[in-house]
């Protein structure tokens, strides 16, 4: 459940940094590098490190499940690859509007509040959105699929044969009774064999 949402983290953090960057290459065009610089993108390095990192972690945990020996994958409900790329699509457009807030809040050079995100060609960010949106979903789909195809079958339990419950014999016999032979109408003693 966790290697889920590494990937998801991962993917959509990659897609956000992906949404971000084009929407300024778009509608900045050859200066897009200076607007950047100019409105306070410098921490976009350490994040775009921090997602670096997260996408190697969620492909390691992906080999990992597929190279795992002997445990059963997890199994998951698939949702409908519609309502994942909405869900991926809503989610890069919140990343992006609540970014841009922050960004014209906090840093000097970048408009502030609705001027943020909607200057510029910031209209671009919605069919941008819904893109990356579908590459994110397509790639959470395929990873759960090359998990299904490929990860080893959970071991079936080794099944053992019914025990059948055999009668036991008692612990403590109890002696039998000499006097049955001595007492009258007692059965014949064996004949004696040739003297």
């Amino acid at each position: 459940m966790w290697g889920f949402r590494l990937r998801c983290f991962a993917l959509l953090g990659s897609g956000a940094i992906a949404l971000h960057e084009l929407r300024y290459l778009i509608g900045y065009g050859g200066d897009a590098g200076h607007a950047l610089a100019a409105q306070g993108h410098g921490y976009l390095d350490a994040v775009t490190a921090t997602v670096a990192l997260a996408l190697v972690a969620a492909l390691a945990v992906l080999i990992a499940a597929v190279v795992r020996v002997g445990a059963p994958a997890a199994a998951r409900t698939a949702r409908p690859w519609r309502v994942r790329w909405l869900a991926a699509s809503g989610a890069l457009l919140a990343v992006f509007v609540a970014q841009e807030l922050v960004e014209g809040a906090l840093s000097p050079g970048h408009p502030a509040g609705v001027a943020g995100v909607a200057s510029n060609g910031s209209w671009i960010a919605v069919p941008l959105a819904l893109a990356i949106g579908a590459v994110v979903a397509v790639l959470l789909r395929g990873a759960e699929a090359v998990i299904a195809r490929f990860a080893p079958s959970p071991r079936r339990p080794r099944l053992r044969p019914p025990r059948i419950a055999l009668p036991r014999a008692p612990l403590h016999e109890p002696p039998r009774a000499v006097a049955l032979l001595a007492a009258p109408g007692a059965p014949r003693a064996p004949p004696l064999l040739g003297c």
